[in-house]
C-alpha cells in the first residue's frame, strides 16, 4: 500500500522527535543583559571599592590631622603629666626620623631643651623601668638633631654608669652619637662635631669592661674616623668580644685598612661560631647570615679603597662557602642564600673589580 505525503511527513517528524537534542539546543536562548545584571556585576563592586578607599583616606587624614609636631611633643614631655613620659619621648624620637622635619632637626633651641631634660634626668638617677626608658628615648631623639647642641649631654649619658640598668641608656647614647656624627657628615657641606670631649670619651668607652659598650663604641669610632679613632679600631679588631672586633673590622675595611683582613676572614669562616654563641638555635642562621653579608660588603669596600691589599684569607673563606654542600651549611649555621653572594664576591674580588 502506498503511503501518502502526509504519512511520510509524520514519519520524518517522529524520527526527529525521537533523536536526542543537539548541544546548541541545550543552551538557553541568548538574551540582552538587563540593567539589574549590569549593576550587580560592575556598579556595586565599584561602589564597594570607592567606599573602602574613602574610609582609608579619611582615616589617614584623621591620623595626620591629630598628629603632634615635634615642638608640641617636646612641650608635652616637659609640661604634661609624668605618666607615660617615655611614650611621648619615643614618639618624638620616631618622628624626628621622618624626612618631613629636616629644618626642625637643625633647631638649636629644641636640641638645647632636650639636652637640659636629659641632664636633669641623668642627675636625678631614677632607676625605675619607666625612668630608664624615658632617658633612653630622650637620647635617641637628641641624636637625630643635626646641630652641636646636646652632644655634651649625650656624652654624659654614655659615661654615666651607676647601676646595671644604666647600660640601656649608655648603649642608646653611644648609638645616638654615632647617628649624629654620620648625619652631619652627609650634609652639604659636611659638618664635623667640635665638642672637645667627643673623641676622648669614645676612646675611653672603647676600653669599657662591658662588651656591649665596646661594641657600640667601635661603631661610633668608625663614623668619627679621626686618626686616633682609626688607631683604636686597629686595636679593637683583636677584642675578646666577637661583635666588637667585627664592628672594628668593618669600619677599618671601609677605609681601606688591611688590619681588617684577618677579622673579615674570621667572619666568613665556616667553622667560626663566636658571633652566634649567645643566639638561640632558631636565631643562629639569621645572625650568621648578617655577619657573612656584612663581611662580604666590607671586603668589597676594602678592595675598592685599597686595590693592592692582599685578600687571600678572605678569598679562601669565600671559596669554602661557595663550595659547601647543604649539610655542611646546616651544621655551620650558614643559610644557603649566602652561597650565591659568596660566588659573586669571589668573581669580583678575583677580577680586581
Amino acid at each position: 500500500m502506498r503511503m501518502n505525503d502526509s504519512s511520510l511527513f509524520n514519519d520524518e517528524q517522529r524520527k526527529t522527535d525521537s533523536r536526542p537534542p543537539l548541544g546548541e539546543e541545550l543552551l538557553p536562548p541568548v538574551e540582552q543583559p538587563s540593567a539589574r545584571f549590569i549593576i550587580q556585576l560592575f556598579v556595586v563592586p565599584a561602589l564597594i571599592v570607592i567606599m573602602i578607599v574613602s574610609v582609608w583616606l579619611a582615616f589617614n587624614w584623621l591620623v595626620r590631622s591629630t598628629e603632634q609636631d615635634p615642638q608640641q611633643l617636646i612641650q608635652g614631655i616637659e609640661q604634661g603629666p609624668n605618666v607615660a613620659r617615655w611614650q611621648r619621648a619615643r614618639e618624638l624620637a620616631d618622628l624626628l626620623q621622618d624626612k618631613r622635619y629636616p629644618e626642625f632637626r637643625q633647631s638649636h633651641k629644641a636640641a638645647s631643651e632636650l639636652a637640659r631634660m636629659l641632664n636633669r634626668e641623668v642627675d636625678q638617677a631614677q632607676m625605675a623601668e619607666e625612668d630608664i626608658a624615658f632617658r633612653k628615648y630622650l637620647v635617641r631623639a637628641l641624636g637625630e638633631f643635626d646641630v652641636e647642641e646636646g652632644t655634651d649631654a649625650l656624652l654624659k649619658a654614655a659615661k654615666t654608669n651607676r647601676d646595671p640598668a644604666d647600660q640601656k641608656v649608655r648603649d642608646a647614647a653611644i648609638q645616638a652619637i654615632a647617628v649624629r656624627v654620620y648625619n652631619l657628615s652627609k650634609l652639604d657641606p659636611p659638618v664635623q662635631l667640635t665638642t672637645p670631649e667627643l673623641a676622648p670619651t669614645l676612646l675611653e668607652l672603647a676600653t669599657d669592661t662591658d662588651p656591649v659598650i665596646r661594641f657600640q663604641a667601635a661603631y661610633a669610632l668608625g663614623h668619627l674616623g679621626t686618626p686616633a679613632a682609626i688607631k683604636q679600631l686597629q686595636v679593637m679588631v683583636d677584642d675578646p668580644d666577637a661583635g666588637t672586633r667585627y664592628n672594628a673590622a668593618i669600619a677599618l675595611a671601609h677605609r681601606g685598612d688591611v688590619m681588617s683582613i684577618d677579622t673579615l676572614a674570621e667572619m666568613l669562616d665556616m667553622s667560626e661560631q663566636a658571633g652566634v654563641r649567645n643566639e638561640t638555635d632558631e636565631g643562629k642562621p639569621f645572625k650568621r647570615t648578617v655577619i657573612i653579608v656584612s663581611a662580604i660588603d666590607a671586603a668589597h669596600a676594602l678592595a675598592r679603597q685599597n686595590p693592592k691589599a692582599n685578600l687571600t684569607p678572605i678569598i679562601s673563606a669565600l671559596e669554602q662557602i661557595a663550595s659547601a654542600d647543604k649539610e655542611t651549611l646546616r651544621k655551620s649555621n650558614v643559610s644557603p642564600r649566602v652561597v650565591a653572594d659568596a660566588k659573586v664576591a669571589l668573581g669580583l674580588l678575583k677580577s680586581g673589580k
